[in-house]
């Protein structure tokens, strides 16, 4: 009925996270088997303790996640308990989204983005003028034909400053990392196409820059091309989204980030009634307490291959072996 998991199909599995988890509990010798008949579903097994999971889901307790589903439940959630999240409004249509935006005297920049999404589909930043907003709208009801999503879309104020990503486990922050867009930094000699080659080469597969309509567009509105030549120290963003699979960047800021942030992040994971997720934040400075804050939505299952090397820079957290020593105590480690 089961048979061991071969590391190919382990190398295949799509959920980053879930990927690095099972990839980590072969390499210390965990037996990871798969069903014969329903693919998804894993048995992992030391000594006299096993563990069933479902392929992408991490497995751990999540008591009342299902909260985070939705986006705008997560904000009010969040907001009524006095955590800072994004001003906003949800609408079902670009009519019923200008009329919103106007009474609630929402100023551009703006973000379009489905209620329960992930991975940046449908999602369009820095929106700037009504005919952008008219754009993102149609972008969004395109992703929600492709994907399924509900009717409802929200409309943000774009945040200023930098996004982190808090891994949350057990009630406590164990990670925290700065997410950077993809970009390449100019050397006076090579050009952004070339530039772009040599970031491919030093990234896993499957994480680098895209060439694509976004990459291409992008550098248009900025009066470039793929063989224009950067000068030395210019750095320029390629994309809007932070996502790692597109060539994003995570830098370790675990040490930085100041007590009063984390003490945040824990309170509103606890409110989420979630023992483990991803939390994003956008902050100019996560080493300042008084710089102003707020939280976009936190991720009740995320990629947290982006807090663990050899994605991240910096130290890292091997994410992968607290969960496994977490499942499995009597792994000898």
């Amino acid at each position: 009925m089961y048979r061991e998991l071969s590391k190919k199909e382990a190398q295949d599995i799509k959920h980053g996270g879930f990927r690095s988890f099972i990839g980590k509990a072969l390499e210390i010798g965990v037996r990871v088997e798969v069903h014969g008949e329903f693919g998804k579903l894993l048995k992992l097994s030391h000594g006299e303790e096993s563990l069933y999971c479902l392929e992408g889901s991490i497995p751990v307790s999540k008591r009342l996640g299902n909260y985070t589903r939705n986006k705008e439940l997560t904000k009010i959630i969040l907001g009524d308990a006095g955590i800072s999240v994004p001003r906003g409004i949800l609408a079902e249509s670009l009519e019923e989204a200008e009329g919103k935006i106007e009474e609630h005297g929402l100023g551009f920049p703006l973000i379009v983005k489905p209620l329960d999404g992930t991975v940046a589909r449908g999602v369009t930043w820095d929106i700037n003028s009504k005919e952008e907003l008219e754009k993102a709208v149609g972008f969004f009801k395109e992703a929600q034909t492709q994907y399924g999503y509900k009717n409802d879309f929200l409309v943000e104020q774009m945040a200023l400053g930098d996004e982190y990503r808090v891994l949350i486990f057990d009630g406590k922050v164990v990670s925290c990392v700065k997410k950077v867009p993809a970009s390449v930094e100019g050397d006076g000699i090579h050009t952004v196409a070339e530039l772009i080659d040599s970031f491919n080469k030093g990234r896993l597969e499957g994480f680098g820059i895209r060439i694509d309509d976004v990459v291409s567009k992008t550098l248009d509105s900025k009066g470039l091309s793929l063989e224009t030549v950067p000068e030395k120290g210019q750095v320029l963003k390629l994309r809007n989204n932070l996502n790692m699979s597109d060539g994003g960047r995570s830098i370790d800021c675990m040490e930085e980030m100041h007590p009063y942030f984390k003490d945040i992040s824990e309170r509103a994971a606890k409110l989420l009634g979630l023992t483990y997720g991803g939390l994003d934040l956008i902050t100019a400075d996560i080493s300042d307490e008084h710089e102003k804050y707020v939280i976009l939505e936190i991720n009740p299952n995320p990629y947290y291959n982006m807090n663990e090397k050899p994605l991240v820079e910096g130290k890292g957290v091997d994410f992968s072996l607290i969960l496994l020593k977490n499942i499995f105590p009597k792994l000898a480690l």
